[in-house]
């Protein structure tokens, strides 16, 4: 489980709590980043221009304009807010009790704010969204568009745009009695409880992101997220399974909240039906799912017990359905990539069902409030296409698990429906619209003049406009480029996006010119907007000190090609005799990963050859380079029934090999298990250190694999 509490420099969303409606006093207040009091009288002072929000003439008439004016003590600068429930307030102007709308209803750009006798109508209904910048953007319920300062000028109009990053979009509420910082709701718990799509994922495993992870980003520092999901997990494992349910349960306290997704791994069949398989409502066809005849197999029962027991301890849970695989048909995705599987698998006797279906009939039952994230996600995927899905949302070795960008729209769409049901109030933040992984790059030592390079994922969404280009820059020490092999570097580059987002590779290289500290902050800005930022550091030392170095294999799937750090460069893996077969997705410590598998089968390979391996290459550049571990997740795939050696050799005929493994290692069929070694090996500037993985299949049968993953060489650079 990964417990998140949200670090600093996140904001809350809205204020809360309905409070009596009181005299409202004439005295000015410094800019208040905190949200209204309902009951609460404001000034609304424009971030972008430092003017407050005016109806014009101070007019007590239906229909008057507002404008943004110098800020006075009138009270037709003045603004009732009232909490009007679901995160939706009015706001009355204090001097004719006239509600602040937008004109004729109208959701076009441009249609302006005026004052009417209040109705209640939704073009009179208002949320307000944190922004990180400060401020809140007004955003009318009707529309989904904030009020805007048309330019920064004293009298500019005030009208409804489109929401974006501009600052005449912001709006801080300055309290007419002084008082900045109303009382908010507590901090909500979040506990959530899913499978691969929701998971989180270590650094190293990106552009990979479970939504789950992107949660953190829309909430308050103050909350807490406990994501608890598991790769390859349904509904049924993760009830039964020690670890998740029975242990997640009692941690839940009064007023936590809890969301429940599962769907994907529900429809395993064959030999993991037993211990996985649900049918979304009833195994006999029957589509009541609260008269299962078999409810230990009903997808509608599990998510009952989720919920009633949930409630049981006080807590509120909330449901969302399962996120759509990327099987289009023609422009649309399918049925069956919505999770409604309407053809029986071979052997059943009847088809699986619609499993959002069923969620949605749990959530009416017993009334949870539900999120349609099959409807959601269908929806921002069949807006991209299967070729840009493929290129943007999805990992590449699967239609199932969301990249960075994905994630973070998925989460996002989680939390705006949230929103809607009134829950997490005053904790629910405007966040930012670009997201970097890692958040941060630390090159720790390195040898002044010797330059090093990492990667960063930079995913970002709803761009203002929807086509341009982000400005990238870099600090002192560090150059910029799209490529890791790029023969040109630049201390700015640029992005180009279309339709308001992108994901892309970003690769930053440290050279010291000095044996100092290099500390700074790469940026990125649109139209001189600044989006975020990575901050980036080093140290320059002088040869011979210490340089933490590696290469690595096989971490993106059947890649053979490595990735190194540090005063060393790999080979390609080579594989002697050994036909390279499909990857498969297995868990790596407890994450969903495609990996790598190579076939070992037929009565040639039931013991070993040293004819028969896989080869990993590391050699040290200018330093000696001081590997202290040797490590490979490996497994026998199909089967129990392989069998591997670990050697090492410094030289390239593998003569004089040393052996790690004391006895054959044996593996349980499909379980991914961490083979480490720790050794002293120094490899002299300019040599090569080899290793070897020998496998063979001891039953000789066919269908058997050697599957492996993050084959690594570690150590210490230097002299």
């Amino acid at each position: 489980m990964n417990t998140t509490k949200i670090p600093g420099n996140r904001t809350w969303f809205v204020g809360l709590a309905f409070l009596t409606l009181f005299a409202a006093s004439n005295t000015r207040a410094e800019n208040c980043d905190a949200p209204p009091t309902s009951g609460e009288a404001y000034k609304l002072i424009n971030r972008g221009s430092g003017y407050a929000l005016d109806v014009a003439g101070r007019s007590t008439e239906d229909g008057a304009n507002v404008l943004q004016w110098s800020e006075h003590d009138d009270t037709n600068q003045q603004f009732l807010a009232t909490d009007l429930g679901n995160g939706y307030w009015s706001l009355l102007a204090v001097h004719s009790g006239d509600s602040l709308e937008v004109a004729d209803s109208s959701s076009s750009d441009g249609a302006n704010v005026q004052q009417m006798g209040y109705s209640g109508e939704s073009n009179q209904q208002w949320q307000f969204k944190k922004s990180s910048g400060g401020g809140f953007a007004v955003v009318a319920r009707h529309s989904g568009n904030p009020i805007t300062a048309e330019s920064s000028s004293l009298g500019a109009n005030v009208s409804q745009t489109t929401l974006s990053g501009d600052s005449l979009q912001r709006w801080y509420f300055n309290p007419v009695n002084g008082n900045c910082g109303g009382a908010i709701g507590e901090a909500p718990t979040i506990h959530m409880l899913g499978d691969s799509t929701m998971t989180e994922y270590d650094e190293s495993r990106r552009p990979q992101m479970g939504w789950g992870e992107a949660m953190p980003m829309f909430f308050s520092e103050e909350s807490v997220i406990n994501n608890w999901a598991k790769g390859g997990r349904s509904s049924r494992s993760f009830y039964y399974e020690t670890t998740r349910w029975p242990a997640i349960l009692p941690t839940i306290e009064e007023g936590d909240y809890v969301i429940i997704q599962f769907g994907h791994n529900d429809q395993k069949n064959g030999g993991n039906y037993l211990e996985y398989g649900t049918y979304a409502f009833c195994s006999d066809g029957n589509g009541d799912g609260e008269n299962c005849a078999d409810v230990e197999h009903s997808y509608y029962q599990f998510l009952k017990r989720y919920v009633l027991e949930t409630r049981e301890k006080g807590a509120k849970p909330i449901l969302m359905t399962p996120i759509v695989r990327k099987y289009f048909s023609g422009d649309s995705i399918t049925e069956r990539g919505q999770h409604n599987l309407q053809s029986s698998y071979s052997g059943e006797n009847y088809p699986r069902g619609d499993y959002p279906a069923a969620m949605k009939a749990v959530a009416q039952a017993y009334d949870v409030p539900l999120v349609d994230l099959t409807a959601e996600t269908k929806a921002i995927v069949e807006s991209y296409g299967d070729e840009a899905a493929t290129e943007h949302l999805y990992i590449a070795a699967d239609s199932t698990h969301p990249q960075v960008l994905f994630a973070t729209l998925i989460a996002k769409a989680a939390v705006e429906t949230l929103d809607t049901y009134g829950l997490m109030q005053g904790h629910i933040v405007e966040a930012s619209s670009l997201v970097a992984s890692p958040g941060e790059l630390d090159w720790g030592n390195r040898f002044v003049d010797v330059p090093n390079t990492k990667k960063l994922t930079i995913s970002a969404f709803d761009l203002v406009p929807e086509t341009g280009a982000v400005d990238v820059t870099a600090p002192d020490g560090f150059l910029l480029s799209d490529s890791a092999d790029s023969e040109v570097w630049s201390s700015s580059t640029t992005i180009d996006f279309t339709n308001g987002a992108f994901t892309t590779n970003l690769y930053v290289q440290f050279t010291a010119a000095s044996e100092q500290p290099y500390t700074g902050e790469v940026s990125f800005a649109l139209e001189g907007a600044k989006l975020g930022s990575v901050a980036v550091s080093g140290t320059g030392v002088a040869a011979g000190e210490g340089v933490a170095s590696y290469s690595s294999w096989f971490t993106e799937g059947s890649s053979v090609t490595p990735i190194s750090d540090g005063l060393v460069s790999a080979g390609d893996a080579l594989a002697s005799n050994l036909v390279a077969g499909n990857t498969k997705t297995l868990a790596v410590d407890g994450q969903d990963t495609s990996v790598a598998r190579y076939r070992v089968e037929g009565p040639e390979m039931v013991a070993r050859s040293d004819d028969r391996y896989l080869q990993f290459s590391v050699t040290a550049e200018s330093q000696t380079f001081y590997v202290d571990t040797i490590s490979a997740y490996l497994t026998s795939s199909g089967g129990s029934t392989v069998q591997a050696d670990i050697e090492y050799s410094l030289s390239s005929d593998f003569s004089n090999p040393v052996k790690l493994n004391s006895e054959a290692l044996s593996f349980t069929s499909d379980t991914m298990t961490l083979k480490e070694y720790g050794v002293t090996v120094p490899v002299s500037a300019g040599d090569t250190l080899y290793v070897r993985i020998f496998p063979w299949n001891s039953a000789g049968n066919t269908g058997k694999y050697l599957a492996i993953y993050d084959a690594r060489i570690t150590g210490i650079s230097g002299e």
